[in-house]
Parts: structure tokens; C-alpha cells; sequence
């Protein structure tokens, strides 16, 4: 018995790693629905019921057990009641199978999802933590499990059901354990991942970050075009009201270009008072509109200031296009035209040409 219990607790440390990995890249690749992924998680953590169907473990009786409640657990304690039904349905009609057919076992083993079910849904759905919850459906499914065992056997089986109540609570325990350290490391990797890319000032993506999106625009060989912004005479608002100002006016300027710009593209803040866009797919009038209409709605927006005041900003903005030039002088041309654009006045934008 201690070495088939050993041997699904690795099935079930192996499956919680491996799945919890494959949902991070699925959320990052595909950007699925989030009903998409609580259906995922019951197909997901259905197949692993019928897995540990195939591995159980034998009581000292010649009873065979396995821990295919702990897989309904999980799609409904982090999928939902839905992802909940799916894995018991696909749980169900494993056993059917197993067994060959519906044999007075496999009738039992169905009896024992839906009871699952039944005491399982119910615990995810009073309010409290996810420690109460889960411990919650940790007693229901153990009562069941024994007063399963003790119907089937009577009072002789007191000594199992100890044995029984001692191997659910383990396993229980195990998981939860598993499922807290699994979405520790994820929200700790989402925090790292948030911290290399973007600026933790304004927001947006910092150089790195731009690099990254840059080189994907390229590598779609879709047109798009690549915005400079620079603030104009930001140096003259350190000077006069102070550095802390000078954050208060780049963190409310790159609330305004996040906003304009989420559903067009990406912004960037390349570093001091310089920004970049990306915009795809577009051709030279839709960007130079979009470009001005930033610039305006930028130039009629008072920008708060600590102290209380509210001053005036104005931007700069060099215009290039992707693929009238190539990848090696786009940036360059760019930046040339925003440098035409603070040489004729500033508070204006220019295309590179």
C-alpha cells in the first residue's frame, strides 16, 4: 500500500506542476476566454481522475481506493463548477469503462462521483477564503468517503475508516499545498515578468520591453508605424517646480498615451522624457491623424502637479513607417523627424521623410 500511495502522490505533485506550467503558456500564447480555460481545466483534471483510477491503491483488506475525488476537487475549487462537472463526467465514464461495462463496481464508483459532486460544489461556493473552502470540501469528501466505506462494509470496517479518514486528509493537505505554492510562483513570475518589462512610473512598457515589441512588429512584415514623443521643455518644469513634479507630469502623461493608444498599439517610455508608440497595422494618414489627435488631446489636458497647481504640457512627435524604411534606418529617420519637429516650433508632429 505505501509504495502505490507514494506513487500517486508523484502523479499528483507530477500533473499539478506540469498542468499549472501548461496553463501559463496557454494564458500567454493563446489569451483564451476564461471559460475556455475552466473548460480546459475539467477535460485537463477529468483525464487525471481516470489516471489515478488506473493507479489505486490497496487497503489491507484487498479493497482497492484511489484519490479520484481530489481531481474534483481541484477543477472546482480553480475552474469552477462547470470544470467541476466536466471532470466528474469524464471521471464517470472512465470507471464505466475500466470496469467494462456497468458492472455493480462501476455502478458504485458512479454513485461516489455524483455524491462528489454533490458535497464538492457546495463547499466552493460559500464565501471565505480558499484555505476554508478547501478545507470545507476536505471534511465533506472524507464523511463521505467513510460513510461510503462504512454502507459498504458495516461496523467491522471502523479500523479502515481511520486508516481511510488519515490517507484523505493527507492527500488533501498535499494539495492544497501543492495548488498555494503553484499560484505563489505564478503571481511572483507575473510580478517579475510586469517589473522587467515595464516602467514602474508611467506604466508602460520600459526599453526593454519596446525592443521586444519592436522586434515582433518587424517580424509580422506588417505595416506599422513607430511614434517619438518627447515632452517639450520638460527640463525647464524640473527646474521650476522640482523632480517630484517632473514624475507627477510623466506619470499622468503616460496614463493619457496607455489610454490612447490600448486598443492601436503599444507605448513605451524609452527613458527621461522620451516616449515611443507602435502602431499596427496603419498607413501615413491614419498615423499622422492619430499622432495629432494625441498631440491636441495631450496639449488641452492640465496636468496636476503636488503641489496642487495645474500646468500646460506640449509634445514633439517624429512619424516613421515600416516598411518605407527598412529596419536598420527606421528608428534613425524617426528621430530625425522628431528632431525637425522641436527645430520648427515644437508642439507639432512631422513625418519622416
Amino acid at each position: 500500500m505505501i509504495r502505490d500511495l507514494f506513487i500517486n502522490f508523484c502523479l499528483l505533485s507530477t500533473f499539478l506542476f506540469f498542468g499549472d506550467m501548461a496553463y501559463g503558456r496557454l494564458r500567454a500564447l493563446l489569451k483564451p476566454k476564461p471559460w475556455m480555460l475552466n473548460v480546459m481545466y475539467g477535460i485537463g483534471l477529468g483525464f487525471f481522475g481516470v489516471l489515478q483510477l488506473i493507479f489505486t491503491f490497496e487497503m489491507p483488506n484487498g479493497m482497492l481506493l484511489d484519490f479520484r475525488q481530489l481531481s474534483i476537487m481541484v477543477a472546482a475549487g480553480v475552474g469552477g463548477p462547470w470544470a467541476a462537472v466536466i471532470a466528474a463526467a469524464l471521471i464517470g465514464t472512465g470507471r464505466v469503462l475500466i470496469a467494462g461495462g456497468f458492472t455493480p463496481a462501476s455502478m458504485l464508483g458512479l454513485v461516489a462521483t455524483l455524491l462528489t459532486i454533490a458535497f464538492v460544489l457546495p463547499a466552493f461556493l460559500v464565501r471565505g477564503s480558499f484555505r476554508f473552502q478547501w478545507t470545507l470540501a476536505s471534511v465533506l469528501t472524507t464523511l463521505l468517503a467513510a460513510g461510503l466505506l462504512l454502507f459498504r462494509l458495516g461496523d467491522s470496517a471502523l479500523t479502515l475508516i481511520a486508516l481511510l479518514g488519515a490517507l484523505q486528509t493527507a492527500g488533501c493537505v498535499f494539495t492544497y499545498q501543492m495548488i498555494v505554492h503553484l499560484r505563489s510562483t505564478r503571481r511572483i513570475q507575473d510580478t517579475l515578468k510586469q517589473d522587467i518589462e515595464h516602467d514602474f512610473l508611467t506604466g508602460l512598457y520600459n526599453s526593454r520591453g519596446f525592443e521586444s515589441r519592436y522586434r515582433m512588429a518587424l517580424a509580422s512584415k506588417s505595416p506599422f508605424a513607430l511614434l517619438l514623443l518627447d515632452i517639450d521643455h520638460f527640463k525647464k518644469v524640473n527646474d521650476t517646480y522640482g523632480h517630484p513634479a517632473g514624475d507627477a507630469v510623466l506619470e499622468q502623461l503616460g496614463k493619457l498615451i496607455r489610454e490612447h493608444v490600448r486598443k492601436i498599439g503599444c507605448a513605451s517610455r524609452k527613458g527621461g522624457e522620451e516616449f515611443a508608440v507602435i502602431l499596427r497595422p496603419c498607413d501615413a494618414k491614419w498615423a499622422i491623424d492619430q499622432a495629432d489627435k494625441l498631440r491636441r488631446q495631450i496639449e488641452q489636458t492640465p496636468f496636476l502637479l503636488p503641489d496642487g497647481r495645474l500646468i500646460p504640457i506640449t509634445i514633439s512627435i517624429g512619424i516613421g513607417l515600416y516598411p518605407r524604411f527598412a529596419e536598420g534606418e527606421l528608428i534613425e529617420r524617426t528621430d530625425r523627424a522628431l528632431y525637425q519637429a522641436k527645430q520648427e516650433g515644437r508642439n507639432r508632429g512631422v513625418l519622416a521623410g
